[in-house]
C-alpha cells in the first residue's frame, strides 16, 4: 500500500467536494483507461470514450474557482485522483491532468476573459503551449498573433488555448506574455509521433495572423510573483499564491500515478515468473532490495509532494528562499520517482519489454515526461549559487517581495 491522502496540515478547508467522493469519481474513469490503453497509443490521441468518461465524471471543475462553479481542490487531491487513473495509462493520466489543471492557467487572466470562456462553455477544454515559439507583435488595443505552437496535449478535444509569445512592452523592453485564444483563431496539425505518452496527441497548433485584445492577456513574469490579474479576482489562496509555487504541478501530477502503475506492474509479472535458471526471481535478494528500494523512493516522492502542496495552501506570504526551495524539491521529486522505475525496468529482463507489461509503456511515459522543458529550468543551480551567495542568473524568476 502506498502512501495517500494529504498529512502535512496546510489548514486549508477550500475544496467543496469531499476527498472521498473525488477518488470515487476517478475511479470511474480507471477501468476504461485501462481498457483503451494500447488503442491510444495506436490512435497517438486519446480514444473519444476516454474523453468523455473524464467529463462525466464531474471532475472537470475540481482546481476551478468557485466563481465559475469550481470546487477549488487542493494539489495533493488532484494528484490522488490522477493517480487513480495514470496507473494504468499515463497517456490518460497526462490528458486528464491538462484537462482539470489549465482552468488554473485560465484563472491568471482578467475576469472578463474567464467570463468570456465560462459562458461560452461550462467545462472548458484548454490546451496551453507556453514556448514562445510564434510571433507576437503588439498592435493598437492589443497584439498580433501568429506562428506555430508545439506539444499542445489533447488539442483534438479543446476549444480554446493558451500560448506564450515575446513581445515589446510598454516600457519598450521584450517580455514574455501568455495570450488566450478563441476556438475560431488556431487549428490543430496532427503531426504527434512521439515513444512515450503517445496517446496523448500533443500536436502542433497553427495560428493564422489573428488580433487578441489586451484583456486576453497577462505579463507571465506577473504571474510568477503572483500580481497576474486574476490574482485579485478570487478569494481562493491558490489563485493569489505567487505562481512560482505552484506552476510545475501541471507536469508533475501524472508522475506519481505512472510510477505506481510501473511498480504494480512489475511486482505482477515478477511474482507470477515461473522458475528460470537461477530459480525464481522474486526469491533473488536484489529484486527483493530493489522493490523494497523503489518503494520507499515512491512514497518519499508523495510526502515531498505534500510538502510543497502545502506551502501552496497555507496562505503564508513567502519570499525568494522558499520560491528557490519549492522549485528544487519539485526536482528532486521527479529523480526519485524517474530512478525508481529506472531500477525495477533494468530488473525486468525480456519480460518487460512485451507490450501487454504495462512497466514498459510507464518507463516510456515517465521519461517522456522527463524530457520536459520544465525540468531544464535551473532550479538546482539557482538554489547552489543562493547558498555560495552569488548574483542571481539573468534568466532568475524568483525576485518577488
Amino acid at each position: 500500500m502506498f502512501v495517500l491522502g494529504p498529512r502535512f496540515n496546510a489548514n486549508y478547508d477550500g475544496m467543496t467536494m469531499r476527498y472521498e467522493e473525488a477518488i470515487e469519481r476517478a475511479q470511474t474513469i480507471a477501468p476504461v483507461a485501462k481498457r483503451n490503453a494500447l488503442a491510444a497509443e495506436e490512435l497517438r490521441r486519446m480514444p473519444e470514450e476516454n474523453i468523455k468518461t473524464i467529463q462525466d465524471s464531474g471532475l472537470m471543475p475540481l482546481m476551478r474557482p468557485r466563481m465559475f462553479g469550481g470546487f477549488e481542490g487542493d494539489w495533493m487531491t488532484c494528484i490522488d485522483v490522477i493517480s487513480e487513473v495514470a496507473r494504468f495509462c499515463g497517456s490518460t493520466g497526462w490528458c486528464m491532468t491538462f484537462m482539470i489543471q489549465h482552468q488554473v492557467f485560465l484563472s491568471l487572466f482578467t475576469e472578463e476573459a474567464q467570463r468570456f470562456v465560462y459562458e461560452r462553455h461550462p467545462d472548458p477544454m484548454i490546451l496551453t503551449s507556453f514556448n514562445p515559439t510564434g510571433q507576437v507583435k503588439a498592435v493598437t488595443g492589443g497584439f498580433e498573433v501568429s506562428g506555430r505552437w508545439r506539444f499542445c496535449s489533447v488539442g483534438d478535444y479543446c476549444q480554446w488555448a493558451i500560448v506564450g509569445g515575446v513581445a515589446k512592452a510598454e516600457d519598450g523592453s521584450n517580455k514574455k506574455f501568455n495570450l488566450l485564444l478563441r476556438p475560431d483563431q488556431f487549428r490543430v496539425e496532427r503531426v504527434w509521433n512521439s515513444v512515450g505518452l503517445k496517446g496523448t496527441g500533443s500536436n502542433d497548433i497553427v495560428v493564422d495572423p489573428t488580433f487578441v485584445p489586451f484583456s486576453f492577456v497577462y505579463r507571465h513574469d506577473e504571474a510568477v510573483t503572483g500580481r497576474a490579474p486574476g490574482a485579485s479576482v478570487h478569494p481562493g489562496v491558490l489563485y493569489r499564491t505567487p505562481f512560482v509555487f505552484s506552476m510545475g504541478f501541471a507536469v508533475m501530477t501524472p508522475m506519481h500515478g505512472i510510477a505506481r502503475g510501473a511498480y504494480e506492474s512489475f511486482i505482477d509479472f515478477t511474482a507470477a515468473k515461473a522458475a528460470g535458471p537461477r530459480g525464481k526471481s522474486s526469491e533473488m535478494e536484489r529484486v527483493q532490495t530493489a522493490i523494497g528500494q523503489s518503494k520507499a523512493e515512491i512514497d518519499l516522492a508523495y510526502l515531498v509532494t505534500e510538502k510543497l502542496s502545502a506551502t501552496t495552501f497555507d496562505g503564508v506570504k513567502r519570499g525568494r528562499v522558499d520560491a528557490v526551495r519549492q522549485r528544487r524539491d519539485m526536482v528532486l521529486v521527479q529523480t526519485l520517482l524517474q530512478g525508481a522505475v529506472d531500477r525495477l525496468f533494468d530488473l525486468s529482463g525480456a519480460s518487460g519489454l512485451d507490450v501487454e507489461v504495462p512497466l514498459g509503456r510507464h518507463w516510456r511515459d515517465l521519461h517522456a515526461i522527463g524530457h520536459h522543458s520544465q525540468w531544464t529550468a535551473p532550479a538546482l543551480q539557482v538554489a547552489g549559487r543562493d547558498e555560495l551567495g552569488l548574483p542571481p542568473l539573468d534568466t532568475d524568476v524568483y525576485q518577488f517581495q
